[in-house]
C-alpha cells in the first residue's frame, strides 16, 4: 500500500443479475479520491454522500443504476454535488460489440 501514490475511484450503477433489466457495466461517479489509511474518511464521505442523495431522491426498491437511468447523468452529477470531468466522457467506440451484455449468450 502507498498512501501517497495510490488512489480510490468511485463506481455506480451497475449489476450483474437479469433481475428487472439485463447486467449493465458500472459507471465512474468519482475519478481520484487520496488513499488515506487506515479510516479512509474521503472516501467514506463520498460514499455516504452518494448513498443518501441516492435514498433521498429514488423511488421505493429503484436501484442506484435504475435511478441515475431514469434521472439523467446530468442530473445526477448536479444531486450529487460532484465535479463532471474529462474521465467521465465514455468515448468506447467498440465496446457495445466486443463486451457481452447479458448472460443470455450462447458460445
Amino acid at each position: 500500500m502507498d498512501p501517497e501514490n495510490d488512489g480510490v475511484s468511485i463506481w455506480v450503477g451497475g449489476k450483474v443479475s437479469n433481475a428487472r433489466s439485463g447486467p449493465a457495466f458500472s459507471r465512474l461517479a468519482i475519478p481520484y479520491i487520496p488513499n488515506e489509511p487506515p479510516r479512509w474518511s474521503t472516501v467514506t464521505a463520498a460514499v455516504n454522500n452518494l448513498v443518501e442523495v441516492w435514498a433521498a431522491n429514488a423511488k421505493s426498491g429503484e436501484r442506484m443504476g435504475e435511478w441515475i437511468n431514469r434521472i439523467g447523468w446530468e442530473r445526477f452529477f448536479k444531486l450529487t454535488n460532484l465535479p463532471f470531468t474529462d474521465k467521465h466522457i465514455d468515448d468506447f467506440t467498440h465496446a457495445t460489440t466486443t463486451f457481452r451484455s447479458t448472460t443470455q449468450s450462447k458460445f
